[in-house]
């Protein structure tokens, strides 16, 4: 049986296309065809364009346009009222539709740093697949803000806490600062912070300040290396050092998980800042009571806990 709209037969020739709603939407709320041409995309004289599309379907003025403003007419507020209910029906609609798709889904994206995402994560993958051999999980090492709108991720790992509404922000690990090489740095004297005066300090391009805050805690701020060297990511700033190429800066307690520290890679200096990071696990709000989330969740708090 064949179910009737209660308003009567949908007749898709009265609905305008979604650009020209969207288009009308955006100029009515920002009382602007340039701002609202800004906020999709697309260059003012579309939005005109769409807007004069409505006003000859409906046959009425939606604005009234001056010099450099506009204003909505009696017939355009009217409007807007409608199209905005409207728009927002479809929005959350469609989220709901996205956020199903997520939690039945076989996949779950998680944005890590890179760090994290080789000293913690990846050693405890086998006993994730084991937990849940038929979810897999898709994990992209990064530093580059976490985007919960526009991408897939579902878990992001960061430093800082997030204060965008609508996440679940939980903290995972206090993080310090300590100084780590290669174990011939040490036999050649590396003993003291002042003895760093004589090495080449490895930095990471996206963190610049690491060095210059934990020297100043060492009372030390205006040492000068021997030299700097700079590397794109924590990973490979670390590989340099087990080459020797100079001391880093690893995260500690979680440096003492990476494979070969003690002998690729030691700490070989006493002092401990006080200065730390904690290191967040960050999720969306609505998805609070995700069984998959709430599996990677626990996994990672296992995880943390033994690289600990």
């Amino acid at each position: 049986m064949n179910q009737v709209h209660p308003l009567g037969t949908l007749d898709p020739r009265v609905i305008p296309p979604l650009t020209a709603l969207l288009a009308f939407e955006r100029a009515a709320t920002q009382l602007s065809f340039r701002r609202a041409a800004r906020d999709l995309s697309l260059s003012p004289s579309a939005i005109s364009h769409q807007i004069r599309g409505l006003e000859q379907q409906f046959g009425t003025k939606l604005f009234v346009r001056g010099a450099r403003s506009v204003r909505l007419t009696a017939d355009g507020e009217h409007y807007l009222a409608k199209v905005s209910a409207a728009l927002a029906m479809l929005h959350e609609a469609s989220r709901d539709m996205l956020r199903q798709r997520r939690e039945t889904g076989g996949e779950l994206w998680i944005s890590s740093l890179p760090f994290f995402t080789s000293t913690v994560l990846l050693p405890a993958l086998p006993e994730f697949k084991r937990r849940h051999p038929r979810l897999t999980l898709r994990i992209e090492a990064t530093h580059q803000y976490a985007d919960f709108n526009g991408s897939r991720v579902d878990v992001a790992i960061r430093y800082g806490r997030e204060h965008s509404a609508g996440l679940k922000v939980e903290p995972l690990v206090k993080v310090k600062s300590l100084p780590v090489c290669a174990p011939a740095l040490v036999k050649g004297g590396l003993r003291t912070p002042e003895d760093l005066s004589q090495q080449v300090l490895l930095h990471v391009t996206t963190q610049p300040r690491t060095w210059s805050v934990w020297l100043k805690e060492a009372g030390l701020a205006h040492l000068t290396p021997r030299g700097h060297l700079w590397l794109d990511s924590v990973p490979a700033m670390l590989e340099a050092a087990e080459h020797g190429l100079g001391v880093a800066l690893g995260m500690a307690p979680l440096i003492r998980a990476r494979p070969g520290f003690g002998k690729k890679l030691v700490a070989p200096l006493a002092f401990e800042p006080t200065h730390s990071e904690t290191i967040y696990l960050i999720s969306r709000t609505e998805q609070a009571r995700d069984r998959r989330i709430s599996a990677v969740r626990r996994w990672i708090a296992d995880a943390v806990a033994r690289a600990s």
